[in-house]
């Protein structure tokens, strides 16, 4: 196999992972505006939890509480996850890049 064309599967592969990180990034930054949504929600409910002085009002706003917060651990899992796989595809892009330069011929 001569060296143009593992330097053109190279490149394919290379391109292939930029469309994937450009599609990882723009799921962040979904998954963050939505965490952020959520945690302003868990937030706003236990400071309503905090001026409250009814005992059945403050156990409606423990259990919106909890499912609240439920919520917020599982978006916060996505996005780690999807934080762990930007830095993978990163770093595999890093080392493609690399390999491209030192099979690239010297002109």
């Amino acid at each position: 196999m001569s060296q143009t064309t593992i330097l053109e599967k190279l490149k394919e592969d290379l391109r292939k992972i930029d469309e994937m990180l450009a599609a990882l990034e723009s799921e962040k930054n979904r998954v963050d505006e939505e965490f952020s949504a959520a945690l302003n929600e868990e937030n706003k409910i236990f400071e309503e939890m905090r001026h409250c002085r009814d005992q059945y009002r403050y156990n409606q706003l423990e259990i919106r509480l909890n499912a609240a917060a439920r919520r917020r651990r599982e978006i916060e899992l996505k996005k780690n996850e999807i934080e762990r796989k930007i830095k993978g595809y990163s770093e595999e892009k890093a080392r493609l890049q690399m390999r491209i330069e030192y099979l690239k011929p010297k002109t």
